[in-house]
């Protein structure tokens, strides 16, 4: 993926400056959107001159690129340290997917914005789920490996999984924010389990 900030800082001002530029066009994307965000309200908003920020970034589409790796990075740690400790797939399946729906609900902004690289940086989405999926490919093949699950095309069932929780995160925690019913847990559990079961 390319974008990557011009100027990688090396003192602690430096990263602090980069740190309020993105934290600012975060917040601005998810506010106003990524096409009615220019340049100088990042700079107004993160309390910097207008020259620094070319300093540090080509483009807002840059600043893009880096959110999408944060959003990346963030959700997959999240959904590591929430399911350590388990180790039948199954189960981290289904914790996972719940944990995920929190996670969204926790980081909309984040979520709001990878939904806004779909449209202004397409090769930043793409990258985004391509990268999950390959991860996520490699732990299922391990669990089919070890006869936990169905043996299928690893990275076909990566992409079911995600594309079931990102449906379900949209649908329960951005357009309606209603979240799954302990019911709606227990159907999801149960389908997660038909689904993989040897």
């Amino acid at each position: 993926m390319s974008g990557n900030p011009m100027y990688v800082p090396k003192t602690e001002r430096g990263k602090e400056t980069v740190n309020r530029i993105i934290t600012s066009s975060l917040e601005l994307f998810a506010e106003k959107g990524f096409s009615s965000t220019s340049i100088n309200d990042i700079t107004e908003k993160a309390g910097v001159a207008h020259g620094l920020f070319y300093f540090y970034f080509r483009t807002k589409y840059d600043i893009l690129d880096n959110i999408v790796k944060i959003v990346n990075l963030d959700m997959r740690k999240y959904l590591k340290l929430s399911t350590m400790g388990l180790d039948k797939r199954i189960e981290i399946e289904k914790v996972g997917m719940q944990k995920f729906l929190e996670w969204m609900k926790i980081n909309r902004k984040y979520y709001r914005i990878l939904i806004e690289a779909q449209v202004h940086k397409p090769e930043s989405y793409t990258w985004y789920f391509e990268t999950l999926s390959k991860r996520y490919s490699e732990e299922l093949r391990k669990a089919m490996d070890e006869g936990q699950i169905i043996k299928v095309n690893p990275e076909l069932l990566s992409y079911i999984f995600i594309g079931i929780g990102h449906m379900l995160g949209l649908r329960y925690v951005l357009w309606h924010n209603d979240g799954l019913t302990e019911r709606d847990m227990r159907d999801l559990n149960l389908i997660i389990e038909r689904m993989v079961s040897p």
